[in-house]
């Protein structure tokens, strides 16, 4: 039974927490949270710092059927993906990659990839290595499909490494560290 507004009644907002990377927060980014069975995109603007809140006025009316609003804390993460890693995507790609004045490598990977995953400690490893000299940065396929057509992605994991905006080497598959580490040495004598 439906019963009328009373507009004296008083709604106690929602509250949830986004983590975001480092990243997310230089740059601004949307994530979509889900109530209800209703998924509402989140805008974070760049800048973003833990503590930041961001409030969704009235949204409880789409969502639950009353007035209304959620509030959002941010929390962005401490540190980089894996060690020294940077999670990109379509949206930052351009900056990260692109207009990086110093080499990068990107590893294009996917959910549930077995071969991606066989070869993260190796990355991993690499990425504290060559800290300073060689960028790592990760781009997930599923989520960007722009940037993996772009660069004609067709298995993963597949490694691309970028100088000056270009691609200069990759390795497609689950190779072994020597390969790995022979490519990053291979991309640094070209500098």
């Amino acid at each position: 039974m439906n019963r009328p507004f009373d507009r004296s009644q008083t709604f106690s907002p929602v509250s949830y927490q986004i983590t975001i990377t480092v990243e997310e927060a230089r740059l601004g980014t949307k994530k979509i949270l889900s109530r209800k069975d209703t998924r509402l995109e989140v805008s974070i603007p760049a800048g973003a710092r833990t503590g930041s809140m961001i409030k969704l006025a009235n949204v409880l009316q789409v969502t639950d059927g009353r007035p209304g609003d959620i509030l959002i804390e941010i929390k962005v993460e401490e540190k980089e993906m894996g060690l020294g890693i940077i999670d990109i995507n379509d949206g930052n790609f351009e900056n990260e990659v692109l207009k990086c004045s110093s080499p990068v490598r990107v590893d294009f990977c996917g959910f549930g990839c077995a071969p991606c995953d066989a070869i993260a400690h190796i990355i991993d490893k690499l990425a504290l290595e060559y800290s300073g000299r060689l960028k790592f940065c990760k781009l997930n396929v599923d989520l960007n499909p722009r940037t993996a057509s772009k660069y004609q992605i067709m298995s993963i994991p597949q490694i691309l490494y970028f100088k000056g905006g270009k691609v200069i080497e990759q390795s497609v598959g689950a190779v072994p560290e020597s390969v790995l580490r022979s490519k990053s040495e291979s991309v640094l004598g070209q500098q």
